[in-house]
């Protein structure tokens, strides 16, 4: 008895195993098939569309309604590096490279937003 019940909790164990590793995968492969994209815009009006599975190391710089800011990109991610704002509160928020975490620049009117997109075709370039 006691080895029937060794055997099936074994069989129960590798079962639960193999179910994880393979939602692992699928959500893995599901991920690898969103494309990250940057979209630049001033004052609502959309100024530049970054790849950002090209993983650029690339400096930007747009007109704001109030001044130059310069954006960075490296490694899939996108920030403000450099605005005339008072406050730098664009600034500080850092690198991102989440869809729907937006970096905003109220003082220039800059917002920069990631999205994600399953194909090239769902983004407007």
């Amino acid at each position: 008895m006691d080895k029937k019940k060794l055997k099936n909790d074994l069989i129960l164990i590798g079962s639960i195993l193999l179910v994880v590793v393979i939602s692992i995968v699928i959500l893995a492969l599901n991920r690898a098939k969103t494309h990250l994209f940057a979209r630049i815009s001033v004052a609502n009006q959309v100024v530049e569309t970054v790849d950002l599975d090209k993983k650029e190391d690339r400096y930007i710089e747009v007109q704001g309604v109030k001044g130059i800011v310069k954006i960075h990109t490296k490694n899939g991610a996108i920030a403000i590096v450099e605005s005339n704002c008072p406050h730098q509160d664009c600034v500080h928020m850092g690198y991102v490279s989440e869809a729907g975490r937006p970096i905003i620049c109220t003082y220039n009117q800059v917002v920069i937003t990631i999205i994600g997109a399953s194909t090239v075709n769902d983004v407007e370039l």
